[in-house]
């Protein structure tokens, strides 16, 4: 199956693209993505977002079809073809 993957602001610097589709294996999570994410658009992306315990760190906000996945089911979050995953950063404000 097919999905989307945009990158925005600081992610985009670090991963070089903003937009992606990646082939995947059915039925894989977010969490799944973020290994594929890992080993074909840029190593080591999952340190950037994930903590020491493989939690997504407080301040990124991924959303899967525009939904954040703090309320559906995390980084459980089973992906469908078609699907657009958004990784954003933390953002500033004042």
């Amino acid at each position: 199956m097919k999905v989307q993957v945009k990158f925005l602001a600081s992610l985009y610097d670090i991963t070089k693209v903003l937009k992606t589709e990646l082939n995947v294996p059915d039925g894989i999570t977010v969490k799944d993505l973020i290994v594929i994410i890992d080993k074909s658009v840029s190593p080591n992306f999952s340190k950037v977002i994930l903590d020491d315990n493989s939690k997504l760190k407080d301040q990124y906000v991924i959303l899967v079809n525009g939904r954040s996945v703090d309320f559906l089911n995390g980084l459980s979050t089973k992906l469908s073809n078609g699907d657009e995953v958004v990784f954003l950063p933390p953002a500033g404000g004042g």
